[in-house]
């Protein structure tokens, strides 16, 4: 049944808060809390016997990043880098790209960055200076080009290719000299990025149409074995590759700019930093109700009269940037409790202000807080989990695809049969990208 509090009482005695032990154990620790908030929690009293933990283990700072950026240097890409002026605006191509150059030039978080041009030949390193001229424009003689599997292989065949990330820039059109290999494109796609399953390497796709002037050279040579265009929008694509976790810095905190149309494979994070909230927030409907209070290093909860719910918060940072919409955490994450029955309250997924973070110490590590409401817990103990599971292909990959890309369109010939070569060098399901857990204890 639930217990009431009296506020008259010392504070300390009804709650205790939960606070992050270190994300270096990957496991949940809590806190005794100093706040002079009120509580609305229930209190486990002293006969529980339990102490708070007392100090917490300092967090160690990510790694720099080592970043090396290749641009396809190609005449089917000279079209998106026109020569600019007063009176000409940039591509799309031209603004996305020179940001994302720009932001890994001068990102603190990136330790070393180095740059080439894919030509006909091995990747070319060449200074920061001369990729931004080509990107604004300063192109007198591109080169021929590399076939697609040729050149990722080249990219992850690199010395330390699978310790860093490597961010490729191409149109990804794949128009082979022999007819023969169309019909392998999985499997070449697959042979070419080999290191990607060896070594457990995260892939991103990140897609965007722009205006293109020049030369278009189509991977169907029929009717016609190249078109000029005037400003037509034909895609381009960016694709981040290297350890999961530094996929996940890289896209979160430098592609500040990414478009809509994004892909990930195999991207995982390292455990969030993550723990309920026990004391009173700015909003009413997040401080716990029924029978719950923490215990140990979980919660102990009475739910034979009626249902528990309490915040949590969680530190999903190093999520891409559309990954930490809550629209998006609201429809993918998944709770998981056996012998039991725990859920996400709808629309309780919500980013923390920076009003709130430093504000409330107690929400200062966490980036969202959800609401989770327990309904049934059959066991004396079971372990709720929040999982979010990797989303497969998304349904753009499937309308940005054609067979016959000879009339321009913002579509790239096979792009889908290219990602399911991606795709296929994971097992499935996909790993999920991260799993945080908590102890519950039945209190009947």
């Amino acid at each position: 049944m639930p217990i009431s509090v009296s506020v008259g009482l010392p504070a300390s005695r009804f709650f205790r808060c939960f606070r992050l032990a270190g994300v270096l154990f990957g496991t949940i620790s809590l806190l005794s809390s100093c706040s002079s908030e009120p509580t609305e929690t229930k209190s486990a009293s002293s006969t529980k016997g339990t102490k708070p933990v007392a100090t917490t283990p300092a967090a160690t700072e990510a790694a720099p990043l080592r970043v090396s950026v290749f641009l396809e240097y190609s005449g089917g890409m000279k079209g998106f880098v026109p020569r600019g002026g007063a009176d000409k605006p940039p591509t799309e191509f031209q603004q996305r790209i020179g940001a994302l150059i720009t932001e890994t030039q001068v990102s603190g978080a990136i330790a070393d960055r180095k740059y080439y041009l894919c030509e006909n030949a091995a990747p070319k390193a060449v200074p920061f200076q001369q990729l931004r001229d080509v990107v604004q424009g300063e192109v007198n003689q591109a080169a021929l080009g590399t076939e697609l599997p040729q050149m990722l292989e080249g990219i992850l065949n690199m010395p330390q290719a699978t310790q860093q990330v490597s961010v490729v820039i191409s149109d990804f059109i794949y128009g082979p000299a022999r007819k023969s290999d169309f019909s392998q494109l999985p499997n070449l796609i697959r042979t070419s990025i080999a290191p990607v399953s060896q070594k457990q390497l995260a892939v991103a796709v990140f897609g965007e149409a722009s205006r293109f002037y020049g030369s278009y050279f189509p991977a169907v040579k029929t009717p016609v074995q190249k078109r000029t265009l005037n400003g037509e929008k034909v895609p381009y694509y960016v694709w981040v590759i290297g350890p999961p976790a530094l996929v996940a810095r890289y896209t979160a905190e430098v592609f500040k700019n990414a478009p809509a149309q994004q892909a990930f494979y195999g991207l995982k994070t390292d455990t969030p930093a993550f723990a309920p909230l026990l004391t009173k927030l700015t909003e009413p409907k997040m401080k716990p109700s029924g029978s719950v209070y923490g215990e140990g290093n979980g919660l102990t909860m009475n739910v034979s009269d009626d249902t528990a719910e309490f915040t949590v918060g969680l530190n999903l940072k190093e999520l891409p940037a559309a990954w930490q919409k809550p629209e998006f955490l609201a429809q993918h994450v998944r709770v998981r409790l056996p012998n039991g029955q725990a859920s996400l309250l709808p629309n309780s997924v919500r980013l923390l202000t920076d009003d709130e973070q430093s504000g409330q110490p107690v929400l200062a590590p966490f980036t969202h807080v959800m609401r989770l409401r327990v309904s049934k817990l059959a066991a004396p103990t079971a372990t709720l989990s929040l999982v979010l599971p990797a989303p497969e292909t998304p349904e753009w990959v499937a309308a940005w695809s054609t067979t016959n890309d000879n009339t321009p369109a913002p579509r790239t010939f096979g792009l889908d049969q290219i990602l399911a070569g991606v795709r296929q060098s994971y097992p499935t399901p996909l790993p999920p990208v991260f799993t945080v857990q908590l102890p519950l204890k039945n209190d009947k």
